[in-house]
């Protein structure tokens, strides 16, 4: 799910009166500022017009994963979740993927930096969602919070930690959850080594895999590999511009896991890379019980040949 016209037009509208040099030079700031101080425990992103800039440059695209990830998972959920805690909120873009997928009463949005709470209190202003949704100052590290939630997201967040509060910040946010929780980071080998990271502790915690792993064994993906997957966004003349593209769309890769309270039904099998279509059968690399495997489904396999043809990266099969 794309974002709205209206709420893409007031994101860009929050850089009315910069210039595109100045706007420019920030943009290419922030993403050095990610690419070479993550993981360190830094704040990146700390003023006013730093916050705008990433906001209109990475909103679109963190609210489609989290879109695209909500509906191909927790869509038959949808009756169980009326609440959610968003923590590492940002200007608030996996709150509203949220809350345009689910019938949410409550969402409770946590962020440590005070520009981040200012551009998403000013997005939502005159939003439908600012009917349900709060923002609070909170630091992820430090506070502690007694509120639960039927759904917790992290999106994009752990990944600016160091190990030692990566751990004891997903320990804090399991406590918060009452049925699900969703963790998000890049589609990275650093993301998806988080995301494994995660995983083991999760599940030592008693949590169990809803997606997008087919089981509960130890992650098979090799040392030299990464688990990650992709979803396409759309580009406004002015993302093109902040960073210097021509293409009209980009490229969105995450790694992600979901948790549930309780024990689940898992799919059978994740298509893990870009199916390969040959005459007469389609390839297809798989995680499944076994680990990961390379399945052919040949044509004469008349229904899931055709399946397999239409399948993407992530699937079910």
């Amino acid at each position: 799910m794309e974002l709205d016209l209206v709420t893409k037009n007031k994101l860009e509208n929050l850089l009315d009166g910069y210039s595109l040099k100045e706007l420019k030079n920030v943009s290419f700031e922030i993403i050095n500022r990610y690419q070479n101080e993550s993981g360190k425990g830094n704040v990146l992103i700390n003023d006013d017009l730093r916050s705008k800039v990433y906001a209109v440059t990475r909103f679109p695209a963190t609210y489609k994963v989290v879109s695209d990830i909500l509906e191909k998972s927790l869509q038959k959920y949808k009756n169980d979740i009326k609440t959610l805690i968003d923590f590492g909120s940002g200007s608030g873009s996996a709150s509203l993927a949220a809350f345009n997928t689910f019938e949410l009463e409550k969402i409770t949005q946590l962020e440590r930096d005070d520009s981040m709470i200012d551009v998403g209190q000013t997005l939502f202003n005159d939003l439908p969602i600012k009917n349900v949704s709060q923002y609070f100052k909170f630091d992820l590290t430090k506070d502690e919070l007694k509120e639960k939630g039927d759904l917790v997201i992290s999106s994009y967040v752990l990944n600016e930690l160091e190990s030692k509060e990566r751990i004891n910040s997903i320990k804090k946010m399991w406590e918060s959850t009452n049925k699900f929780m969703v963790i998000i980071e890049p589609g990275t080998p650093i993301g998806s080594e988080i995301i494994k990271e995660v995983r083991s502790f999760v599940i030592s915690l008693g949590g169990y895999v809803l997606s997008p792993c087919p089981h509960m064994n130890n992650c098979p993906i090799a040392e030299n590999d990464w688990c990650h997957f992709s979803t396409r966004v759309s580009r406004s003349r002015l993302h093109k511009a902040l960073k210097e593209g021509d293409s009209p769309f980009e490229d969105e890769k995450y790694s992600y896991i979901i948790f549930s309270k309780k024990e689940v039904n898992r799919c059978n099998a994740r298509i893990l890379r870009h199916p390969l279509i040959y005459n007469g059968y389609v390839s297809l690399t798989v995680c499944d019980q076994n680990g990961i495997e390379n399945i052919k489904i040949s044509k004469k396999d008349n229904k899931r040949y055709k399946l397999a043809r239409k399948a993407n990266v992530g699937d079910e099969f």
